[in-house]
């Protein structure tokens, strides 16, 4: 069977993650790098000993299939051109920049047999699995994705970046349209939003509170899930799930326990979390998600069949993302006045300290915003 040969379009971090593990997956053959850099493409070419091309048109004649890693404003040109050709695609997350975009894609891939997948790859974490299994159907969800700020996907905030991951996975376990929605958000560094929170309503009745942070002090990727069956708490960084089990009693109000004698209820304080509602503590045997991505594709490619993520579902994540945008920007933090309302809250410039910078900086100069 011949291999799938492919391009990997970006050459930046996740462009080369993709690259090391395409060029050990022998469904694929890595044909090229697509990036416009010539830095990167030496990179490239140093760090994983393969071709290096500044543009995507230089081999599109010469490949089955691309990986679209580049920044985001750059993935809606890149795929128009691939879906025109019926080339498959693997496009990271998010998969366009705007709504328009991504309905655009989808209706040019209606008239192709390319398949498509959406690099939203939490839904290849085991551990996300695992919990589904113990929670039976999800009513609530508690969900932290926090990290440092890297200077990377500054093209958009941090509800593209970040929160789409658990955006994806709330509309994967919540069947039905939107109810309501709520958001709040700030910009920190200008620009885009740099801390959001979202509170989601869906028709099946399911909650969903969502907190997305790139400039945290403390890196955190939490998913916690309340259900008809059970709780569990996921940290999937780590792989491992702390999980209770509602036992069929408890379930059934078979026990009376505003009824119980003092001691009784003094009993079940202290046993609580041992023998009324034990506490699981699970370690999955952690995969590496992009590789199993990869996989997933590759079967779709051959089998001509869906992907795990489908285009229809990276489309729908875009939209619930780009309202979630639209009500940070519309949030007055004072009602009447128009600078205090959305992510980029106007500090008035007689309030704003003075700057000291730290001396490692002082070398340089670094523009303050006004």
């Amino acid at each position: 069977m011949s291999r799938i040969k492919v391009a990997v379009v970006g050459g930046g971090h996740l462009g080369q993650v993709h690259t090391r593990l395409i060029k050990s997956n022998r469904e694929f053959e890595l044909i090229a790098v697509c990036d416009p850099q010539p830095l990167i493409q030496q990179r490239m070419i140093q760090d994983h000993d393969c071709r290096a091309v500044s543009d995507l048109k230089k081999v599109i004649g010469d490949i089955d299939a691309a990986i679209i890693a580049s920044p985001t404003f750059n993935h809606f040109d890149s795929a128009r051109e691939c879906l025109k050709l019926g080339i498959h695609l693997l496009i990271e997350k998010p998969l366009t920049s705007t709504l328009a975009q991504a309905e655009e894609l989808l209706d040019l891939s209606r008239t192709t047999n390319a398949c498509v997948s959406v690099g939203h790859v939490e839904r290849f974490n085991a551990a996300i699995a695992s919990a589904q299994e113990i929670v039976g159907i999800p009513k609530y969800i508690e969900a932290t994705r926090a990290s440092g700020y890297t200077f990377r996907s500054t093209d958009i905030g941090a509800v593209m970046d970040l929160m789409i991951h658990d955006l994806d996975l709330v509309q994967t376990m919540f069947s039905g349209a939107l109810v309501s929605c709520q958001a709040v958000g700030v910009s920190v560094f200008g620009g885009q939003e740099d801390i959001a929170q979202a509170r989601l309503q869906f028709k099946c009745g399911g909650v969903a509170n969502l907190t997305a942070s790139r400039c945290s002090f403390q890196a955190q990727r939490s998913f916690t899930v309340f259900g008809t069956q059970g709780f569990a708490q996921i940290d999937l960084a780590k792989h491992q799930v702390q999980a209770i089990r509602i036992p069929q009693w408890l379930a059934a109000r078979d026990v009376d326990f505003l009824g119980l004698s003092s001691n009784q209820q003094a009993t079940i304080k202290e046993q609580l979390f041992t023998d009324v509602l034990p506490v699981e503590q699970i370690t999955v045997e952690p995969i590496n998600a992009i590789a199993a991505e990869h996989a997933d594709w590759a079967r779709a490619i051959r089998q001509k069949s869906e992907p795990k993520v489908t285009l229809e579902q990276g489309v729908a994540n875009v939209r619930l993302a780009e309202h979630i945008c639209e009500q940070i920007a519309q949030h007055a933090w004072q009602p009447g006045n128009e600078s205090m309302t959305g992510a980029n809250v106007q500090v008035p410039v007689g309030r704003l300290p003075k700057v000291n910078l730290p001396n490692s900086l002082q070398s340089e100069p670094v523009r303050r915003a006004a």
